[in-house]
C-alpha cells in the first residue's frame, strides 16, 4: 500500500489541520504512537476516513504529537498529495 505521511509535531487540542485535496484519499490522523504501529502493520486507533470534498478539516482532539496519513487504498484513484496547513 502506497501512502504519504505528514509529521504534524505536538499540537494542542482545538488546531484545525486542514487538507486541500486533488482527488479523493482516506485521511488518518493518529497519535506518533499509533503511527508507528501502522507503519508496522499492526493495530492502531485513528481519527478521519474518506475524505471526498476538495477542502477537508480535522480538529486536533487532545494534545499529542500528530501524524496525517492519506493514502488511496480501496479507492477507483491513484494517490495525489493533499496540501496540509495547520491553523495555530
Amino acid at each position: 500500500m502506497t501512502f504519504e505521511s505528514f509529521d504534524l509535531g505536538f499540537l494542542e487540542r482545538g488546531v484545525v489541520v486542514t487538507l486541500l485535496l486533488r482527488a479523493p484519499v482516506n485521511v488518518r490522523l493518529m497519535t506518533q504512537t499509533n503511527h508507528l504501529a501502522y507503519q508496522r502493520k499492526q493495530f492502531y486507533r485513528m481519527l478521519g476516513g474518506v475524505a471526498l470534498t476538495a477542502s477537508f478539516n480535522l480538529t486536533i482532539p487532545s494534545n499529542a504529537h500528530w501524524f496525517l496519513v492519506v493514502d488511496a487504498d480501496g479507492l477507483a484513484v491513484p494517490l495525489r498529495s493533499p496540501t496540509v496547513s495547520v491553523k495555530r
